[in-house]
């Protein structure tokens, strides 16, 4: 694939529009932005890499994320992923599926729509574009494939001794003197636990676990929930 400059040019010209076009105008900006990513081969090539076994939809899923009360939007960590996942939302946007104005507004929230949009523009559409960007000039690399490993799942008796104890531990973090940065992330670590519990996988549990346990000590908080838990895991997992 030859690369000539002309592409990002223009990338990067229709990405600069969104940001001072009026919001009667975001749809047909998107649409430009979509045709710009299908006219130039260095971008159909890119993305036709990005996209090839990726589940949009779980990945999606992943990145819309509740926060206590509060809706939030993480971009994966890597620029393959970020390109394929606002790739497709662009094309959700595009067809319908979602209406971007009403997605900025949950997840970006502003003052004003506006201010939400911008929000968007800086905090998706901005990273999308240096990632693409990135991957097209800097070259695709096929990544080396992670060695497999075989799952030891853990008995179903663990998610009916730990869902009680799941539950005093978010009302413990709920009521303790943190700041609200502070709980919302020890919150974030609880959600990723529950979630790592139910899919039984004994090695994402057991190493969730013993960060957590760690992290909670140090705020000297949920002290007899985390003796009580050890033990749980201890029967459950730990010995093995």
């Amino acid at each position: 694939m030859s690369y000539s400059g002309e592409g990002v040019a223009a990338l990067v010209s229709v990405t600069d529009d969104m940001q001072t076009t009026s919001l009667i105008m975001v749809d047909k900006k998107i649409k430009e932005l979509l045709k710009c990513l299908a006219y130039y081969e260095e971008f159909r090539s890119v993305l036709q890499y990005v996209n090839r076994g990726f589940d949009y939809s779980a990945e999606k899923r992943k990145a819309m994320q509740k926060v206590g009360e509060f809706n939030v939007f993480r971009l994966p960590k890597t620029e393959k992923t970020i390109v394929a996942l606002v790739s497709g939302m662009l094309v959700e946007f595009d067809g319908g599926g979602m209406d971007v104005i009403s997605f900025a507004s949950t997840y970006f929230a502003g003052a004003t729509n506006q201010e939400s949009y911008e929000n968007f523009l800086a905090q998706v559409i901005e990273p999308f574009k240096l990632a693409l960007v990135s991957l097209v000039v800097g070259g695709i690399e096929e990544e080396i494939p992670l060695v497999e490993r075989t799952v030891e799942f853990a008995p179903n008796g663990l998610a009916e001794q730990t869902q009680s104890l799941l539950v005093a531990l978010v009302k413990a973090v709920n009521e303790a003197q943190l700041d609200a940065d502070t709980r919302a992330e020890l919150l974030l670590i609880l959600e990723g636990f529950a979630a790592a519990l139910d899919s039984r996988d004994a090695l994402i549990i057991k190493s969730i676990w013993l960060g957590l346990r760690r992290i909670l000590a140090s705020f000297r908080i949920c002290e007899r929930e985390i003796t009580r838990m050890n033990e749980v895991m201890v029967m459950y997992l730990l010995q093995k």
